[in-house]
């Protein structure tokens, strides 16, 4: 097996003041704490992290509980969700800072 390169981090290496960085984070214990790491390290604008230990979270189900962390200092928790309400909730938050940008 060969290593591939970060793709969030050569992202938020070469970031304009006009992009917006999403990542993501699927974790199973020191949700908040691995996050705000990631989102530090990979330069991103926000951080949407899970515990997918999480009954509903994860990968094999339609629904995710998903936290969403920003640059900003900004912590948003949202609740049980379909998954395609999650993606509106991201959608809207990006829409929201493009919008202010």
């Amino acid at each position: 097996m060969k290593r591939t390169k970060d793709i969030l981090a050569e992202v938020g290496k070469t970031k304009r003041a006009t992009q917006v960085v999403f990542g993501f984070a699927a974790e199973t214990e020191n949700v908040e704490e691995n996050a705000l790491r990631k989102l530090e390290a990979k330069n991103a604008d926000y951080i949407v992290a899970n515990d997918v230990s999480r009954e509903g979270a994860g990968f094999e189900g339609d629904t995710n509980i998903v936290t969403i962390y920003g640059a900003d200092g900004s912590k948003e928790e949202l609740p049980l969700l379909e998954k395609r309400e999650v993606a509106e909730k991201i959608t809207e938050k990006l829409a929201r800072k493009l919008g202010s940008a």
